[in-house]
């Protein structure tokens, strides 16, 4: 228990340190001293009252070596642009400079740094084109170095005036977001009134459920806030993305231990995969998932796509690794129902579960890789995968998969076991 204290002590002080406010998308990146040919800094959806503004300062280009005759870099060939998703592979097979293709729309080049002396732009482009951009910066002189401080905003506008941070697609997020938080924290009210109903049923993993409720709806609760303060202002509000993030992660370890304890109780042999050694695994993995998720919302666009990479693979990893431990659970209590006939409910039972558990997590998993304008139909899949579970291990009289049945000693089995749910 002590070591378990100081794992958890360890994990949060990782998460207070690696979340930080995020600038959502406000996007404020400091290159030094850079030789890419092409930068990405950020994708976002627009709508036909679409708005980028963007703005340089301390801008300087040197070429490399100084002590070669090259002459002074072409600014008219460094620049930003804007270019679609789907004419982005276009372009990138294109063999010239970037700024020179016909699928992009130019932005600025550094020409236009004017008056020389100075060294910083800004200014606001209109998207009248919906679809799906990708801001960037082209550098077309060989052996040159670019240092200078950007800071773009993008946002769709309504009416004209009012502001929204949000793509296109992600617009609604705030109110689906409170709308879910209400649902799981109005079950959890539900959940104990039907423990208390159901009381000489009640284990302590129905506690742990009702717990996991409330963590749930606390870390929708959050992403309700953080999602509303980035529509309207384009940043999170300090500390509510970082109770998100400790929420999140509380949610996800608390959801493996439950499906621990399930996957314990339908084991009528030897437990095959203990609680707490579930959560060694699980706690490792969730941490890296909740760092890699924080860091991938930090850094440029081609940076996040490897941590969001290692987000998605901890998640699915720990997924898959449920999935194999229910599924011998199921093959293991498969084998003893030829041996006693009144455990066939009980099979049924953690077969139907572990159905609805893969075709949650594919749902899940699918979304995940798509990217966050499907993060609602994630959230719904994990819903239905939630009404599924607390309605197949409520607390009831009638419960097969909580009673209490035992084994007669026969070939295969070691001695009488008890058919319980393993607390």
């Amino acid at each position: 228990m002590k070591n378990l204290q100081k794992i958890l002590s360890i994990v949060f002080l990782l998460l207070f340190i690696f979340t930080t406010p995020s600038c959502a998308d406000i996007k404020s990146v400091k290159i030094r001293s850079d030789d890419r040919s092409l930068i990405n800094f950020h994708k976002f959806e627009f709508t036909n009252t679409g708005q980028l503004f963007v703005s340089i300062s301390s801008v300087s280009v040197s070429s490399m070596p100084v002590t070669s005759n090259l002459s002074r870099p072409d600014l008219s060939r460094i620049g930003f642009f804007l270019v679609s998703d789907y004419a982005f592979h276009y372009m990138i097979d294109e063999h010239s400079c970037y700024l020179d293709s016909k699928y992009i729309s130019l932005l600025f080049t550094f020409q236009d740094i004017s008056p020389p002396s100075q060294s910083s732009f800004n200014k606001s482009y209109a998207v009248t084109y919906p679809n799906s951009y990708t801001l960037a910066f082209a550098n077309c002189n060989p052996l040159s170095h670019v240092t200078m401080d950007v800071k773009a905003e993008f946002y769709n506008t309504h009416n004209g005036t009012t502001k929204d941070y949000l793509p296109a697609g992600q617009t609604k997020l705030p109110s689906l977001y409170f709308n879910l938080s209400l649902i799981y924290l109005c079950s959890l009210a539900l959940w104990i009134s039907i423990c208390f109903k159901n009381y000489p049923s009640f284990h302590w993993i129905h506690l742990l459920m009702g717990v996991l409720l409330l963590m749930k709806g606390f870390n929708l609760l959050c992403a309700s806030k953080v999602q509303y303060s980035i529509k309207i202002t384009g940043t999170p509000p300090h500390g509510w993305d970082v109770l998100f993030c400790v929420f999140q992660f509380i949610t996800t370890v608390l959801f493996y231990a439950v499906l621990a304890v399930i996957i314990d109780g339908c084991s009528f042999l030897k437990p095959i995969f203990p609680v707490k050694n579930s959560l060694i695994i699980v706690i490792p993995l969730q941490v890296f998932a909740t760092i890699s998720s924080k860091v991938a919302r930090e850094v440029l666009l081609e940076e996040s796509r490897m941590w969001e990479f290692g987000s998605v693979f901890a998640d699915t990893f720990c997924k898959m690794l449920f999935m194999v431990f229910i599924g011998i659970a199921v093959y293991w209590t498969s084998e003893t129902d030829k041996a006693v006939e009144n455990y066939s409910a009980k099979i049924s039972l953690i077969r139907l579960f572990y159905v609805v558990f893969i075709v949650c997590s594919f749902i899940d998993y699918v979304c995940a890789v798509v990217g966050s304008d499907w993060a609602m139909a994630g959230e719904k899949a994990t819903l239905v995968l939630y009404i599924v579970m607390f309605l197949l291990f409520r607390p009831s009289e009638e419960s097969v998969y909580f009673g209490q049945l035992y084994l007669p000693v026969s070939e295969g089995l070691v001695g009488d076991v008890e058919l319980g749910c393993g607390v």
